[in-house]
């Protein structure tokens, strides 16, 4: 049967909070294919390292789980990881290999492929294979167009990342029939060429960066403001996104003035983000800036202004200043 592989990324032992959804679009996937496929979760990991709790994985429709152990990947390693899965992925020969277009994904993924020289898909909306071949749905100047590609497989093994928080978590197990199977869970030792002892990269440490660090397109949590905030209303924006681990974004006339830097500006002219939770304050909600962020997961708008446009796209909707409703979050966080 053939395999479809989701490399999952994980901290002590337990999954990406996206992972869920990275499955349940794999095993759609598999479910589409006219030859029977199954889906299967790698983890990369230490010896002796806690793994992620076979239940949850199998309520969505996962088959098995490969543990790829070896001392080099107690951290993540570009070249520790390229090694294992190149090594696994010669043996089996899978029908897909995925991974979240995360920062990790997106820099060993290429080099993956590369290697070994097998056709790959970055930055997905979503994927498909069809007749021997991957096609992929992807955008293009920012966000401001769609294409659909198609790569000929040949028989060989497809790679691909898909852009976190399109699809979103799924509230219910997306395969049914496969709920109550057993998880089968396979432990491997890859063989990973160690001659240059890593010796080029070290990691010391691991440091949340701050808030206004943190690349957008990447980001899980935006806070966003415009001009209804003022200049001094991104101070807020900036420590409710440090208490949410979140990304401080802005519209176009925010970084105009020169409020926040340009870099942060979403929207047509800015970047697209698709975040699972998106809070926008003292954004009217011109299309200019919401064509940038309308495929959040969730949208929180607070605005004074009941007729702003933002209300229309937001989930929850709060009637006020943000610069007044932000510091009471703020404290309500901070008791809890």
């Amino acid at each position: 049967m053939a395999e479809i592989w989701v490399v999952l990324e994980h901290r002590d032992g337990l999954p990406d909070e996206q992972s869920g959804e990275l499955l349940s679009e794999m095993v759609d996937l598999a479910q589409r294919q006219q030859e029977p496929a199954q889906v299967c979760a790698i983890i990369l990991t230490t010896p002796g390292a806690p793994l992620p709790p076979g239940a949850s994985l199998s309520k969505l429709g996962i088959a098995c789980l490969y543990v790829l152990e070896h001392p080099l990947l107690s951290h993540y390693s570009t070249e520790a990881y390229v090694s294992a899965l190149a090594w696994f992925l010669r043996q089996r020969k899978p029908l897909l290999v995925v991974s979240g277009a995360t920062a990790n994904g997106r820099d060993y993924m290429p080099r993956m492929a590369a290697r070994l020289q097998l056709p790959f898909a970055p930055g997905c909306l979503s994927i498909d294979i069809q007749h021997d071949a991957l096609f992929a749905l992807r955008t293009m100047y920012d966000g401001r167009a769609y294409i659909q590609t198609r790569a000929a497989l040949r028989g060989q093994s497809a790679l691909a990342t898909l852009i976190p928080g399109v699809r979103g978590n799924p509230v219910a197990p997306g395969n049914a029939t496969m709920q109550g199977q057993q998880l089968s869970v396979t432990t491997l030792t890859p063989d990973i060429d160690d001659t240059q002892r890593f010796e080029r990269i070290k990691q010391v440490a691991v440091q949340a960066p701050s808030p206004e660090q943190v690349e957008l397109e990447a980001a899980e949590r935006i806070v966003a403001g415009g001009r209804g905030v003022g200049r001094e209303g991104f101070m807020n924006i900036a420590a409710f996104a440090r208490l949410l681990g979140a990304a401080v974004g802005a519209t176009r006339v925010a970084t105009d003035r020169g409020w926040v830097e340009q870099v942060r500006q979403i929207g047509a002219t800015g970047k697209s983000v698709h975040p699972r939770l998106y809070i926008a304050c003292g954004i009217s909600g011109a299309a200019q800036h919401t064509s940038g962020m309308r495929e959040a997961q969730t949208i929180i708008a607070i605005n004074p202004d009941r007729t702003a446009p933002i209300f229309a796209l937001a989930d929850l909707g709060l009637l006020g200043d943000a610069n007044q409703v932000l510091p009471l979050a703020a404290n309500l966080l901070g008791h809890h």
